[in-house]
């Protein structure tokens, strides 16, 4: 693919089914007029020459890794009634990019690494903080408005998440660290010293399995960057890739 001058706007369609399902059933309106004219505001807001949808498929890679130390998404509350006829409708009418096996979250990062690698421009369009490891201009649904993040950024956003973990996702990171103390750990450290400083910090938690936690942690929160990067997420991956830079 040549890049263009155009940009694309790569959007979480998972984000959009909810939103279209909530708000049809409270107001009793008919769910597919709905996600229709949710996704043409989204449009309308943005303005990107050309669109993406994402969905997740069926499946999940990460829920059949052998691991006892999490429950993946394991708190998440049941999807919405009508969830099932949305989605169905989204599939059929606007053909989106769904992998199965993969997350939204997956298959969005897959295609904006592409687009990295051409210099295509892109926009991402969700309400999901944890778009913002894949770098690049960020689309904030929940807040309508637009930021920028770098590649550096979004590298220091998924090493504070090893720390801290991600609740939404019933990813626990180390016991007893959040924000505050996940910056403290990590502020005035190159990328390569702050994963160093990870590290030490699990060894120092969990001196029996550090390791082992540390390789699903990190697993279960990186966003794919090609589908042969399925799950091989390690610290030895993780160091070599950061050596890279």
């Amino acid at each position: 693919m040549k890049p263009t001058n155009k940009i694309i706007g790569i959007v979480d369609g998972d984000v959009l089914i909810y939103r279209a399902c909530n708000k049809s059933i409270k107001e009793n309106l008919d769910v597919k007029k709905t996600f229709d004219e949710i996704y043409d505001e989204v449009k309308q807001n943005t303005a990107c020459d050309k669109y993406s949808l994402h969905i997740s498929g069926g499946g999940n890679f990460r829920k059949e890794i052998k691991q006892n130390f999490l429950q993946y998404k394991g708190k998440r509350r049941e999807k919405p009634e009508n969830y099932l006829e949305c989605r169905e409708y989204i599939i059929k009418k606007y053909k989106p990019v769904m992998v199965p096996k993969y997350e939204a979250d997956d298959t969005a990062s897959v295609e904006a690494f592409r687009y990295i690698k051409n210099g295509q421009l892109y926009m991402l369009i969700t309400l999901d903080k944890d778009w913002k490891t894949i770098g690049g201009l960020f689309y904030n649904l929940l807040y309508n408005n637009l930021s920028a993040v770098s590649k550096i950024e979004g590298i220091e956003f998924f090493h504070q998440q090893l720390l801290t973990g991600d609740a939404v996702d019933n990813i626990p990171g180390i016991e007893g660290v959040g924000p505050v103390k996940a910056n403290k750990i990590l502020k005035n450290k190159t990328l390569n010293e702050q994963f160093e400083a990870i590290i030490k910090a699990y060894k120092k938690h969990y001196p029996e399995d550090f390791l082992s936690r540390l390789n699903v942690m990190g697993t279960m929160l990186y966003l794919i960057k090609d589908f042969n990067d399925h799950s091989k997420w390690s610290i030895e991956y993780w160091r070599n890739y950061l050596n890279g830079i």
